[in-house]
């Protein structure tokens, strides 16, 4: 009888021990392919010294090489965020990056189809640009200009370090159409007045396009050749405030969540002879 109940002790720490390597290996595999970083933005220029009343222009550009997954782009949002008491993003022109950026005869789409929606919210200080492909069947890889940006300092602006930010921008992928991924996301350095006085960063308003139309395209200034409503409604609802996702990822996946407890109930059902 002891010997029996010692080896059902045994199979019972190996059964234990198996469910959580099982779940171990879920909690790691999971964040490695919903919460990295799908690609890069950059700005240039990447500061300007400027005077109140000042307009001046950078460019957004953006890489994705497609190395996680071989995963391509068909869908950009690009959210630009400022202080408004110093600056304002008067123009967003979008650049034709699903066309120009790819790279390889196999990524190549010169006549592809592609909606998009620009969008000012002043009040909240935040404009926003949303691409994406009418036919996300193949997304593309490569590296190009997504946008030029138009910036206004403000004619009573004090002295002060300024900063246009793109903190809540994503793409969607092809591999990955449940949900955003995030980019790095850049700023942009305004020395008004020799930039003598604080550090003035963008407030990130979460209220920002709320009142956007029931289609969802931006209520102001949309320049949209298409609806990208979707991209933009799927982006702003499952991205946080960094532009990570929220929630996805972070449980473990059902068929490792399933054996994880099925070890469990037979460790248990084990213990209990």
């Amino acid at each position: 009888m002891r010997s029996g109940r010692r080896r059902a002790r045994t199979a019972l720490v190996a059964l234990v021990g198996a469910a959580l390597l099982v779940g171990a290996a879920g909690a790691l595999a999971a964040p490695a392919s919903a919460g990295d970083t799908a690609g890069a933005l950059s700005v240039s220029p990447e500061s300007f010294d400027v005077e109140p009343g000042d307009t001046v222009t950078f460019e957004v550009a953006m890489v994705n090489d497609g190395e996680r997954g071989d995963d391509g782009v068909y869908g950009i949002t690009l959210r630009l965020d400022y202080p408004t008491e110093y600056l304002t993003v008067t123009e967003v022109e979008s650049a034709d990056w699903f066309r120009e950026a790819p790279s390889g005869d196999d990524r190549s789409q010169p006549d592809a189809e592609v909606s998009e929606s620009v969008g000012y919210d002043d009040e909240h200080g935040a404009a926003r640009l949303v691409q994406s492909l009418d036919d996300p069947t193949m997304g593309v890889t490569g590296e190009a200009v997504v946008a030029t940006v138009t910036v206004r300092v403000e004619p009573d602006a004090e002295p002060a370090v300024a900063e246009v930010g793109t903190r809540e921008t994503s793409t969607d992928l092809t591999s990955r159409r449940d949900y955003p991924q995030p980019l790095a996301t850049p700023s942009v350095t305004f020395n008004v007045s020799g930039g003598d006085g604080d550090v003035v960063t963008p407030d990130y308003d979460e209220a920002a396009f709320a009142n956007a139309g029931d289609d969802g395209s931006a209520s102001d200034g949309d320049t949209g050749e298409g609806d990208a409503s979707d991209t933009a409604n799927e982006s702003e609802v499952a991205s946080g405030s960094d532009g990570a996702p929220e929630a996805i990822g972070d449980e473990a996946p059902a068929p490792v969540g399933a054996a994880v407890l099925g070890v469990l109930t037979a460790a248990f059902l084990l213990g209990r002879r």
